[in-house]
């Protein structure tokens, strides 16, 4: 009995061991950054649904649930690290969630409040919010887009 649990827990510790510096896969790491911008997507999809439809009390609910999902997701691409010492995608990635994060907890709830105001006249500061919006989400899409493009030439088998 001793000697098999002291077998199992060489083996363990070897296993581990090996384990430790071992290179990550591109396709796994790409996978697993494009499962989180998806998941940021959704967010986009259902604000604008609520946006559009005028149901302020809805669009507060997403932006509530899409502040709280950031953060998750800003922690699960820190926690993936680099890519065998490259950094690239994942900064880019990370700097288009600040980006999201900004809007969501700055610009959006400025714009709803506005909104369930004033409903039938654009004012400035709402024209204001919506560029700052727009340009994010542009800023998001083509930085992560460049280090996707950049790393899938670099990693490409």
């Amino acid at each position: 009995m001793i000697k098999t649990v002291l077998a199992s827990i060489a083996i363990f510790t070897l296993v581990s061991l090996s384990s430790c510096g071992s290179k990550k896969d591109p396709v796994e790491y790409n996978n697993a950054i494009i499962t989180v911008i998806n998941g940021s997507e959704k967010h986009v999809t259902d604000m604008n649904r609520a946006m559009n439809a005028a149901d302020y009390n809805k669009a507060e609910e997403v932006r509530i649930i899409w502040e709280k999902s950031i953060h998750e997701d800003i922690k699960k691409v820190e926690d993936l690290g680099d890519f065998n010492g490259d950094d690239g995608f994942q900064k880019a990635v990370l700097n288009g969630l600040n980006g999201y994060k900004k809007i969501v907890t700055e610009d959006y709830p400025k714009l709803i409040a506005i909104r369930k105001e004033n409903q039938l006249v654009e004012t400035d500061e709402e024209a204001g919010l919506l560029s700052n919006i727009n340009k994010a989400f542009e800023n998001m899409a083509r930085g992560v887009n460049e280090a996707s493009d950049k790393f899938e030439k670099s990693y490409a088998k």
